[in-house]
């Protein structure tokens, strides 16, 4: 069973996937930008972009379950139109 994790680089996603290793499940992590905290661990990176779509069709083939977990967490307010959702 594959299980998936985005956001994995995150304190919660990083916890998430040494406790899905500790368990036995395989593991891919989404990877956006840094992937050096999962040095010498048994899980297969996946470069993505959660606000690709291509990228996340190509991440999640194949998987079982998803650990959606990717965030952005910021004071400013620049840039926050592109997560919001059309209406049109």
């Amino acid at each position: 069973m594959i299980t998936i994790v985005t956001g994995a680089s995150g304190h919660v996603g990083n916890n998430l996937v040494r406790r899905l290793l500790s368990e036995g499940r395989q593991v891919h992590v989404l990877i956006h930008r840094n992937a050096s905290t999962f040095d010498g661990l048994n899980i297969e990176k996946v470069r993505g972009d959660v606000c690709d779509v291509n990228s996340l069709k190509a991440a999640f083939a194949g998987a079982d379950i998803v650990y959606h977990l990717a965030a952005r967490v910021s004071i400013e307010t620049r840039g926050w139109t592109r997560f919001m959702l059309s209406t049109q």
